[in-house]
């Protein structure tokens, strides 16, 4: 008798099996972000992130070569692990140096207390990193946003109403916070400007000061930075629904904030099949 004539009937269908797992995204989908606290104070990572660093809320760089650099505030770049005055060195073919005209911004803290203007609140002079009779280090790092680079399982984006309206986070997202819609901090004809999508560029805090600028040298001939530039500029969204007579709106002036787009920073839920 052959092989083939030994083959019986086929046999009755096996029982199922259990249903897969559903992948969970904080495997599949690992996101790093710079959050900046606009305080001295570095802030913790959002419920369900693993810090990675802590730093100094960092802007931009300008060289006297008149290039420069920005790096977006959601970006871990932004978050500078130390803080220096000039953190770049311009190199050639045949030398490397540090120049005292290059400049570094940094983001100043923004919550200035209620009652009082940035020109009353931050230092109006330059304050110098020198010897040991002379250095303000310590009070620069006073006025110096901190920042936290954390590792994400979602992703975190902001949502801008383009009005005086807070916005909301869609369905299977969580708020994070509420502030207002930033466009760009600038200085001395350089300056950093966000992306709308991220994160960075919702700010908890509204300040009209989002810039100090720090050089090698200055009118005190020493290393310094100055928290009040008349070159600083900090650009937000106009709100559609804000309307009025006037173009000049005062720091105290009610109508401020009112005039100026809110923003919600939404995280995505962890679990996809949410």
């Amino acid at each position: 008798m052959s092989p083939a004539q030994l083959l019986g009937t086929p046999g009755d269908s096996g029982i199922h099996g259990s249903k897969g797992n559903v992948l969970n995204s904080k495997y599949a989908q690992l996101q790093t972000y710079a959050f900046h606290s606009q305080t001295n104070k570095h802030m913790a990572c959002p419920s369900g992130m693993t810090e990675i660093m802590r730093g100094f809320s960092f802007l931009y760089f300008d060289s006297s070569s008149g290039t420069g650099h920005g790096v977006p505030l959601s970006n871990p770049g932004s978050c500078m692990k130390t803080f220096s005055i000039q953190p770049i060195m311009e190199c050639t073919t045949d030398t490397c140096e540090v120049k005292g005209d290059d400049s570094s911004l940094w983001m100043p803290v923004g919550d200035i207390p209620d009652g009082s203007a940035a020109s009353e609140y931050y230092p109006q002079e330059e304050l110098v990193v020198g010897d040991e009779d002379s250095d303000q280090s310590d009070r620069i790092k006073e006025f110096l946003s901190r920042c936290t680079v954390c590792e994400s399982p979602s992703t975190v984006m902001a949502i801008h109403s383009f009005t005086s309206q807070e916005p909301s986070c869609p369905e299977k997202w969580e708020e994070l916070w509420v502030g207002f819609s930033l466009i760009m901090g600038r200085d001395r004809g350089g300056g950093s400007g966000v992306n709308l999508e991220g994160h960075g560029s919702c700010l908890r805090y509204f300040t009209p000061q989002l810039s100090a600028r720090c050089v090698m040298s200055g009118s005190s001939g020493e290393p310094n930075c100055h928290f009040m530039s008349q070159d600083q500029i900090t650009a937000y969204i106009k709100a559609s629904d804000w309307e009025s007579e006037e173009d000049r709106l005062g720091y105290f002036d009610p109508n401020l904030k009112r005039s100026i787009s809110k923003c919600v920073v939404c995280r995505r839920l962890t679990n996809i099949a949410q």
